[in-house]
């Protein structure tokens, strides 16, 4: 035989076999058989024609190198080494590591916190306007009662409230939250003129029941009054110009409702129980120590809504109404005793423990401002200088309103949900916190996109090689040498992972939310989603390219199409590292910095920064209130 075409039927025999290269031995022998095999049929074939065609005819018998390497190895399996049989079942686990991957990177929780803190982050910065913070998606409960579910199902509006409430009450009338939330929810209806709301509550039975529960609530007495006030008068809204004289409608109305007013000026604080009913809400649902669950907490942590709104806004406007008749009949003495009671129902409506904005922002919506203009008409200078004290309060709170934007930005994403007010004295070192809570939060994102990036790389390779298949390859699995995993562990997955950990923790915490510093803050993002599958890409590409040229697959071009089913299964090991290391880190990083004392979680025993500062700005309104005493004649 011609030596060349001996060489050929070498080169088929050694093809054939590349699937056994793992084990040196096996491999060897393997390709004296078929090589032998090979030279029987050349021989063969050498009879019916010229030595260069019995090569061409011998090699067809036996077919494509790449797929008879194939059936080499499945028949060879028991025979093979460890390597081999690793080879035979990462075919099988291609798959199951791919989806377990995915499910290791994608953090729900995680990308929900994120969604919400952006929503008004990005509201903000472009000076949108944005209405209430709700998180009440992904909550979980305990298993509860009946009753717990109807009060659960009213407190975030899960069907009709009035209904709901309407069922509470017949089963509890005489628990004083659930009186007081009634009545309140039925005089709001009476308000909206809601058909059904005097059949589902009969006001004068609802005020006389919370009486005699709650005595010491002004709550009742404020809400008839509200009611006697409709009737008796044109309300509008604090802010809007009184009528005057013109506005009384019903005298006996507006006496009784005067009457029943003063009455609740004798009693002591509102209790609406909207932090009750928090608190209760918060009884029933299972928090977990990360943002999401954080947000939870916010959520029922009884800012969400007011229940006193309607006869906040429009109570104090009566008063004032009522005022202006008495100076029209010319009782201006009389009319100036009245207005002087401001000092006493202020305090009433203010919460002793700082619990809610919408307390001080009384005097936000220009309250101070129309008892001022009242005073004025009568001419009464002590209540002229005192109410211009609470408005230079109302100014300054304002001005702090104003200057949250810079605030907002330096103190990072979640000084969002702190509240506007926040800003008066601020010291941006106390957000550390927040900012690394929130970069521990917003990890599980970039994780969720590198996986989506990688998941998209391994279907181009796939795909590729189901094409390579179909047009005649077979696509084969090589086994690495030790040497090669190990290199593709310590530089590929491990050195990289470290070094994400590392940017991540020195870039939370400083910097600026500032427009211009965005970059800056999307730094870990650019290097996990873009620069370390790139990296490991490349260097996995390069090791597999030295293992083909050591071992001659990559000369012969049926092998070509083996390096991507060689990535896809690298890329496949990249996102199962990736989501099983960095991940956990990321939920750890998570419970840690929500478990801290932070400035807007508000954890039980921890006074977040807004209630500090809302009891800052309610001392001051409340001295005002105690130094500017009305004297007995002016």
């Amino acid at each position: 035989m011609n030596k060349d075409f001996h060489d050929q039927l070498g080169e088929f025999s050694g093809l054939c076999t590349k699937s056994l290269s793992d084990d040196a031995e096996l491999c060897q022998q393997v390709k004296n058989e078929l090589l032998g095999h090979l030279e029987d049929a050349f021989a063969e074939e050498q009879t019916k024609g010229t030595e260069e065609q019995a090569v061409k005819n011998a090699l067809h018998r036996f077919g494509n190198p790449e797929e008879l390497s194939n059936l080499l190895a499945e028949s060879n399996a028991k025979r093979l080494s460890l390597h081999a049989r690793i080879r035979r079942a990462v075919k099988w686990l291609v798959l199951p590591i791919l989806i377990i991957g995915i499910l290791l990177c994608i953090d729900i929780r995680g990308i929900m916190a994120s969604t919400a803190v952006l929503r008004p982050f990005v509201r903000v910065w472009l000076n949108q306007p944005w209405r209430g913070l709700e998180w009440s998606v992904g909550l979980k409960t305990r298993k509860l009662s009946e009753e717990e579910q109807l009060l659960f199902d009213y407190y975030y509006g899960n069907g009709d409230r009035l209904e709901l409430l309407s069922r509470l009450y017949d089963m509890h009338g005489d628990d004083p939250m659930i009186c007081a939330l009634f009545a309140q929810e039925v005089c709001l209806a009476i308000h909206n003129q809601l058909p059904k709301a005097e059949k589902l509550g009969k006001m004068p039975e609802l005020l006389a029941k919370g009486r005699a529960i709650d005595p010491t609530n002004p709550l009742y007495d404020y809400l008839e009054c509200f009611m006697l006030m409709r009737e008796g008068s044109q309300l509008s809204r604090v802010g809007d110009t009184p009528a005057g004289t013109e506005a009384v409608k019903d005298r006996s109305k507006m006496d009784q409702a005067i009457a029943v007013y003063r009455q609740a000026l004798a009693k002591g604080q509102v209790r609406t129980y909207t932090a009750e009913l928090a608190k209760r809400i918060r009884g029933m649902l299972t928090i977990k120590e990360d943002l999401l669950g954080g947000l939870h907490l916010l959520d029922t942590d009884g800012t969400r809504r007011r229940m006193f709104q309607p006869v906040r806004q429009f109570l104090p406007n009566g008063v004032i109404q009522y005022c202006d008749f008495l100076n029209q009949e010319g009782d201006n003495a009389k009319a100036i005793e009245l207005l002087a009671t401001w000092r006493t129902l202020l305090p009433q409506f203010l919460c002793e423990d700082g619990t809610y904005v919408s307390d001080i922002s009384i005097f936000s919506s220009r309250l101070a401002e129309d008892f001022l203009k009242c005073a004025k008409r009568l001419d009464a200078t002590h209540e002229i200088t005192a109410l211009k004290a609470v408005a230079d309060i109302r100014r300054e709170m304002n001005k702090s309103l104003r200057d949250a934007t810079v605030f907002h930005r330096k103190g990072g994403m979640l000084s969002i949900l702190a509240g506007a007010y926040s800003a008066e004295g601020d010291d941006i070192a106390e957000w550390t916190v927040e900012r690394r809570l929130e970069a521990a939060t917003f990890e599980t994102m970039f994780l969720a996109l590198a996986c989506l990036i990688l998941v998209v790389a391994i279907v181009v390779f796939g795909l590729h090689a189901i094409v390579m298949r179909l047009s005649g390859r077979h696509p084969f699995l090589f086994i690495l040498p030790q040497s090669a995993y190990i290199n593709l562990l310590l530089r590929g997955i491990l050195l990289p992972a470290l070094l994400y950990l590392a940017i991540s923790h020195f870039n939370a915490g400083s910097g600026s939310c500032e427009p211009d510093f965005v970059l800056h803050q999307l730094y870990p993002a650019i290097y996990l989603c873009l620069l370390w599958p790139l990296f490991y890409g490349v260097y996995s590409r390069r090791l597999l390219t030295a293992w083909m040229n050591s071992i001659g697959a990559k000369t012969h071009h049926a092998f070509r199409a083996s390096r991507s089913l060689n990535m896809l299964c690298l890329l496949a090991a990249l996102l199962l590292a990736i989501g099983g290391i960095l991940r956990p880190i990321s939920y750890w990083r998570q419970r840690y910095y929500a478990s801290r004392e932070t400035l807007v979680i508000p954890r039980e025993g921890v006074e977040i920064r807004e209630k500090r500062v809302i009891r800052k700005w309610q001392g001051r309104l409340l001295e005002q209130c105690r130094r500017s005493a009305s004297p007995q004649n002016e």
